[in-house]
């Protein structure tokens, strides 16, 4: 069941890994594509990609004639989630949860709207892997963050079916934050049988990009943010980002 990184996946992180280790800092140039590409031991177009993706994000900025740096702007407010995860005058999972319900139902509408048959292809092998590893799960065969992996590529696959490339850059962004901070590791969790839930609503929001049911794409991924909110012990998040803070 191991999910291998695409060349891309292995390029954002190696960017993030770097920014966060302060191994690249804001004003620093990146290596040139040609010494990253063999490093990383991909090929230079999804390392162009990767830097097209994070550029947007306000993490890197292309100067043209002069390569490519870490931006220096800390008033970026993507680059800032990603960078620093001190964005926020409110808690961040409040933050998250708000943004996501004003978000994710647009973006599984505009894929209800958008999805070509190839996407939905995509998609639908991504539901049948979550839906594998799920019996692991249940099993206690694999751990809650590799669920979470299976559960970020459903994600990643309904944006995708959006066939807007910002849409997928910001759903990206979400996701990432919300692995990196571990919410569903389990210490947070209140419903232990979220995964379960998630499973059903994800077929569900997947039938309906099927059928280009553009209103009820957007209820069930509605319906299925809140039910990733009722699963989590909230306030416990809070206390405990609260107590980082002191």
């Amino acid at each position: 069941m191991e999910e291998k990184k695409s060349a891309r996946e292995i390029a954002i992180s190696h960017f993030l890994d770097e920014i966060r280790c302060k191994n690249l800092k804001p004003g620093d140039k990146i290596l040139n594509e040609r010494k990253l590409s063999e490093r990383l031991g991909i090929s230079r177009i999804p390392l162009r990609e990767a830097i097209s993706t994070l550029s947007t994000l306000g993490i890197l900025e292309a100067r043209q004639g002069d390569g490519t740096y870490v931006s220096a702007d800390s008033n970026g407010a993507l680059g800032n989630i990603i960078k620093k995860y001190s964005l926020f005058n409110r808690s961040m999972i409040d933050e998250i949860f708000e943004a996501r319900s004003l978000f994710e139902p647009d973006a599984a509408m505009l894929a209800a709207k958008n999805r070509t048959a190839e996407d939905l292809k995509k998609l639908k092998e991504a539901l049948v892997q979550h839906e594998n590893a799920l019996e692991l799960y249940l099993e206690e065969k694999i751990t809650p963050e590799k669920m979470m992996e299976y559960d970020n590529k459903i994600h990643l696959c309904i944006a995708l079916c959006a066939n807007n490339n910002f849409i997928f850059q910001i759903t990206e962004a979400i996701r990432y934050v919300t692995t990196e901070h571990g919410f569903f590791n389990g210490e947070f969790t209140i419903d232990k049988q979220h995964f379960k839930q998630s499973a059903i609503l994800h077929r569900e929001i997947t039938e309906a990009i099927e059928k280009q049911d553009i209103q009820k794409a957007y209820e069930k991924m509605q319906e299925h943010i809140n039910q990733i909110s009722y699963a989590l012990d909230l306030d416990m998040i809070r206390k405990k980002e609260n107590d980082e803070l002191l």
